[in-house]
């Protein structure tokens, strides 16, 4: 769970939160390769497919990996939230701190618990850094501008927390919020 440091909440990686998704990809992967070795597709899926999942999961565990021995990623504390890598944001550039599930809803329907985003709305656009927290992609890089204003469009924020990445649960995240600032927690 998200470590609580004198005031301040510690959110990391979690290889652990990160592993169901590692043998998800891994099963589908397997499934894969036997109804293409079966001879049950077109030769052309027989080899899309299969490749699709190795990526998928590649991508898996360069994150699992990148996971790995950092001290925390966010972290709230009584002068603001602080994205690593990034200038802290104060508490009174925030108009809320947003909890939603994961978009497009449609696509994540049979965990609409675990897979929840942590936003943090900024009071003026463009106060906050646009980023997603962990994102093995961008790995402490900012977002690009079409990103960024797409998260925008979904989340109300470029600024995301993804729980199902981190140790600290969106309910740990939201007692944060309250106990060190009065910014409004919404659940969306």
């Amino acid at each position: 769970m998200g470590m609580t440091s004198s005031e301040a909440l510690l959110v990391k990686p979690s290889v652990r939160a990160q592993m169901p998704n590692l043998l998800g990809l891994t099963g589908f992967l397997v499934l894969e390769v036997v109804v293409a070795a079966r001879g049950l597709f077109p030769t052309w899926l027989a080899i899309a497919c299969p490749a699709v999942f190795v990526v998928a999961l590649g991508m898996a565990v360069v994150s699992v990996l990148r996971s790995r021995g950092e001290p925390w990623h966010v972290r709230l504390g009584v002068d603001g939230v602080e994205a690593r890598g990034f200038a802290p944001v104060p508490w009174s550039a925030l108009a809320e701190v947003r909890i939603s599930r994961l978009r497009p809803r449609w696509f994540f329907v049979l965990q609409p618990q675990r897979l929840r985003v942590v936003a943090f709305v900024p009071r003026v656009p463009g106060a906050v850094p646009a980023t997603v927290v962990f994102d093995p992609f961008l790995n402490g890089k900012k977002s690009s501008n079409r990103m960024a204003r797409w998260r925008a469009k979904l989340y109300g924020s470029p600024f995301l927390l993804l729980t199902q990445t981190v140790d600290a649960t969106p309910e740990q995240i939201a007692d944060a919020v309250r106990r060190l600032s009065d910014v409004p927690v919404v659940e969306a």
